[in-house]
């Protein structure tokens, strides 16, 4: 009898953080977490710390952000620009001191068909064919 309580016991609580996971009431390590659309997120994987220098191509929309990111350090700048909806936003990016700019398109409040955007700019270390843009779906 009081096996059969505690296999009771047992599977209901599966039950409830099976019930629990699919409803996303539980947190998962692996999922990304949720950014507004026009966040900028900026990660080094690589050892060194590298200064960093993003800046929009149109004083239109006026955001920028310079500053060192350590090694293995990812830097979130939320809502970094905002545009109307459909509205599409170039980034020019500058590691280290000297070099290309790097642009980027990308569409922080979305569109008809898109929804918003959050750009992403990762990098290794300050020599530009280490660096990659992306853009990822936001809130």
């Amino acid at each position: 009898m009081q096996r059969r309580q505690l296999l009771r016991g047992a599977g209901g609580c599966l039950a409830a953080v099976s019930l629990a996971g699919c409803a996303g009431a539980l947190s998962s390590g692996d999922r990304d977490p949720e950014y507004p659309g026009g966040t900028l997120i900026v990660t080094n994987t690589g050892d060194d710390a590298v200064s960093v220098a993003v800046r929009t191509k149109l004083d239109t929309y006026d955001a920028s952000l310079d500053t060192a990111v350590a090694g293995g350090e990812t830097i979130v700048r939320r809502e970094f620009v905002s545009a109307r909806q459909g509205d599409i936003v170039t980034l020019e990016a500058l590691l280290g001191e000297t070099g290309e700019r790097l642009r980027f398109q990308f569409l922080p409040e979305g569109s008809d068909d898109n929804p918003p955007e959050v750009a992403e700019l990762t990098f290794e270390n300050a020599v530009e064919a280490s660096a990659s843009w992306g853009a990822t779906g936001g809130t």
